[in-house]
């Protein structure tokens, strides 16, 4: 199996996707190749040409359409007749309706796994007026300036987060997003972006992250600005990242969503089954599983396992339903009343 890693193999949110990947991959005795491509549009496209090169063939072939080079892989993929799955960010609406989703018409396309990134972005915004609200002791906010601060302007993830987000504005008036800004996945543009608008004179009494290294950022910027967060201005991200985690514990961030890094060992589980003939992607080849936002509540029932991220010790077996009756729908949620952090 080739996985071809948009990201870092030796940092940040894709080395935790890429490392739980292959703990599930040793589990189940596939062996595993991965093309880490550094975040670089270029090397992800090279990548792309050096698993296609292999002799032999890779079995499968895991994908993200980042940088929007979904669809090359995909028809390259379906001319070779190797199969291959999207991972994390799936082809756009706009790419599906020009090339055909999984199965329709991409035969060796066999299925598709995301988060429900839509409810994590609405999920951000819920937790900043909860959280205006108890660090200003109980008193209901009437207004609060939202500090928007998007991932970028064409992947999937970050879309569907902001849909989840005009979702949010639209059910709760009281965040007024006075501006809404690219940061590009980065700590030093979050932190420029958000310098900038607080030097402009912005309003901020919320800020919206599509992810934690931009909260960080954010966080920098309004802390060099005199401003509090966790008691004047109120921070949320996601990724469950080891720097977001410690602001959750500080009080300096509502919460991290995320969990979303699992794909990797879950898309592990769903090959297994279907190797294994459990016939799922024919029934539903796209499939969405939840994230889980961890706030000050519930840190400590997760500590172990992500200051650890040693995530060999789950059994990711367990998870399969390969031997279950027919009907038996996957569970890829953390249950933290579980000693063993059983997903």
């Amino acid at each position: 199996m080739a996985f071809i890693n948009p990201g870092y193999g030796d940092r940040g949110f894709w080395k935790d996707v890429r490392d739980t990947m292959q703990a599930a991959a040793d589990q189940f005795g596939y062996e595993l190749i991965v093309f880490d491509s550094n975040r670089e549009s270029n090397t992800m496209i090279k990548n792309a040409q050096k698993v296609f090169a292999l002799e032999p063939a890779p079995d499968y072939i895991i994908a993200v359409n980042e940088h929007q080079q979904g669809v090359r892989i995909v028809l390259e993929a379906e001319e070779r007749g190797i199969p291959v799955i999207m991972l994390l960010n799936d082809l756009t609406d706009e790419q599906k309706a020009t090339y055909g989703g999984p199965g329709e018409g991409n035969d060796h396309w066999i299925m598709t796994l995301t988060p429900d990134n839509e409810r994590a972005g609405y999920d951000i915004a819920r937790s900043l007026i909860d959280g205006a609200r108890i660090g200003r002791r109980n008193h209901q906010p009437q207004s609060l300036c939202l500090l928007s601060l998007a991932g970028d302007r064409k992947t999937p993830a970050s879309l569907q987060r902001l849909r989840g987000l005009d979702h949010a504005l639209s059910q709760f008036p009281v965040l007024k997003e006075e501006r809404r800004v690219v940061a590009n996945w980065s700590y030093d543009e979050a932190y420029h972006q958000t310098e900038s608008w607080l030097s402009e004179g912005g309003c901020v009494d919320v800020v919206w992250a599509a992810n934690d290294d931009i909260a960080l950022g954010a966080i920098a910027a309004l802390e060099k600005a005199g401003r509090v967060p966790g008691k004047d201005v109120f921070v949320s991200g996601l990724n469950w990242s080891t720097d977001g985690l410690q602001k959750v514990v500080d009080g300096q961030m509502t919460m991290t969503h995320g969990g979303h890094f699992f794909a990797g060992a879950w898309v592990m589980v769903l090959l297994h089954d279907y190797i294994q003939g459990a016939g799922f992607p024919y029934q539903d080849p796209e499939i969405s599983f939840r994230m889980e936002a961890i706030t000050s509540d519930l840190i400590s029932c997760f500590a172990d396992l992500l200051d650890e991220r040693d995530w060999s010790t789950l059994d990711y077996h367990s998870f399969s339903i390969a031997n279950s009756p027919p009907g038996t729908k996957y569970s890829f949620v953390l249950h933290p009343e579980d000693g063993h952090h059983r997903y």
